[in-house]
């Protein structure tokens, strides 16, 4: 059985949305053995610092931790990108995997968490400028 998907957006032609109809295929064309599907919002790549990092971002206050299996999977994967930039890529740094959680849908409307902390933007943009 296929689980239904919940639209964010009224307008077919969202950008958000129209990304989801993958997501649709792939649940409803591949084996139903416990698969799960995510997508990963952002990687910030600093090249003249060689830094990265993972970014998910959630809006109208949606958080992460209630998808416990999406942050244990990108938990899990990030601690495996550390300890492998660690022995295939030392000049690199992975400045680790970070959830942003608009309260409503951006700065203007609502609250902002990074890692379930309040922040401004003005921070928030000290804290991606890696």
């Amino acid at each position: 059985m296929v689980r239904p998907r919940i639209l964010h957006c009224d307008d077919p032609n969202c950008p958000h949305e129209r990304q989801k109809i993958f997501s649709d295929w792939i649940r409803q064309n591949l084996p139903q053995r416990n698969f799960l599907v995510s997508d990963l919002d952002f990687i910030l790549c600093d090249k003249t610092s060689r830094q990265i990092m993972w970014l998910e971002v959630k809006t109208r206050n949606k958080n992460i931790l209630f998808n416990h299996w999406q942050y244990r999977l990108f938990a899990d994967l990030a601690k495996c990108l550390r300890l492998g930039m660690k022995t295939f890529l030392p000049e690199w740094t992975f400045m680790g995997y970070h959830n942003i959680r608009f309260e409503n849908t951006f700065f203007d409307d609502g609250k902002v968490f990074f890692d379930n902390q309040e922040i401004s933007e003005e921070e928030l943009k000290n804290r991606l400028s890696i």
